[in-house]
């Protein structure tokens, strides 16, 4: 059965307003996220004509209540719905999709994300939307280079994007591509969360002293960057990626959580072959259907391998200052997850 495609208000907007054509009027997809409801924090300050694409309407809760925007409930695969959506915006802000590596795999035949992307770009062209602003992975790259952390996530990252520059590229619509980094702030999944809470569970060891460096970015300092991307004339066409700037030590962020937690950092480290040994065998279990985690012999690499990205380009361009630094916002992202229910 196809979700219900009805126009609400979230709030209270009375269906007389009218539209200021002086106002940037934008979509955005996947509000409801963590990226978005990021961003949909953000957006009163803009004072934009904004809308939002909902697959449930329940979700429209998560959206922040100073947010004046119309909702639409609708699903990505449906066409009729997305036209109502797209109609009368200027700029879409693509958020929706799968936000985690282990969400994909690669036996999938048609990848969700670029169907989804395929049906919005029809509608985006179709309703005249003249800008796509598109939330991508770092992980496209890698997919695109051949080098690095390659996986089936990465690989349909890169065909989404694809499939948006294509239609760029036919003179449909403009696209602006952000490959974000790994994203930190209350709410974050992946490794570091995993790692915040196997610490305070008692269930992880101490890791081996690790030189690598990762590149990092706080979800406040990525929606930054979308608002930036979407009315920025010198982004169209470009693809850029989005980091905080700073070069993170994995065992600098462990000594940092059991400082957060007001706990003492043991004094002894495991040894590299038995972290290798573990996340290796983690892995096995979860693909035999024994165990349910994230954690696999590809945690043990992005711990080991330097993993670090350069956001000269977008700072140049459209001149992106990142504020936050995961040191800074770290006590409350381990205080979100000792107390998740706070």
């Amino acid at each position: 059965m196809r979700p219900r495609e009805t126009k609400l208000r979230a709030h209270l907007i009375l269906e007389t307003d009218a539209i200021d054509p002086t106002r940037p009027r934008v979509l955005v997809t996947g509000a409801s996220g963590f990226i978005g409801q990021a961003l949909c924090r953000l957006l009163p300050a803009e004072d934009w004509d904004t809308r939002v694409l909902l697959r449930d309407a329940h979700r429209s809760d998560c959206l922040p209540a100073e947010l004046q925007a119309d909702v639409i409930v609708a699903d990505l695969n449906s066409q009729t719905g997305l036209l109502k959506a797209c109609a009368d915006r200027d700029i879409v802000l693509h958020l929706a999709g799968q936000a985690h590596v282990a969400a994909v795999s690669a036996e999938v035949e048609v990848n969700p994300d670029v169907r989804a992307v395929t049906n919005l770009v029809a509608a985006a062209s179709e309703q005249k939307v003249r800008r796509i602003v598109l939330l991508s992975s770092s992980l496209a790259h890698a997919a695109e280079t051949r080098q690095g952390d390659i996986t089936a996530y990465g690989e349909g990252k890169l065909a989404v994007e694809a499939e948006l520059i294509a239609a760029a590229q036919k003179g449909q619509l403009e696209a602006v591509i952000l490959r974000a980094v790994n994203v930190y702030g209350v709410g974050m999944k992946g490794n570091i969360a995993s790692m915040i809470s196997m610490i305070i569970r008692g269930s992880l060891p101490p890791l081996p002293l690790l030189s690598n460096r990762v590149s990092l970015v706080g979800s406040q300092d990525l929606a930054r960057a979308i608002i930036q991307a979407a009315t920025s004339a010198e982004a169209k066409g470009k693809t850029y990626t989005v980091t905080d700037g700073a070069a993170y030590s994995i065992s600098e962020i462990e000594s940092a959580i059991y400082a957060a937690l007001g706990r003492q950092m043991p004094g002894w480290r495991a040894p590299p072959m038995i972290l290798y040994a573990a996340s290796a065998l983690a892995g096995l279990f979860s693909r035999l259907g024994l165990r349910k985690g994230s954690i696999s012999s590809r945690t043990y690499r992005n711990l080991t391998m330097d993993n670090l990205f350069d956001n000269a380009a977008i700072c140049g361009d459209l001149g992106f200052n990142p504020r936050d630094n995961l040191y800074a916002v770290l006590p409350e992202i381990v205080e979100s997850l000792v107390t998740p229910n706070s």
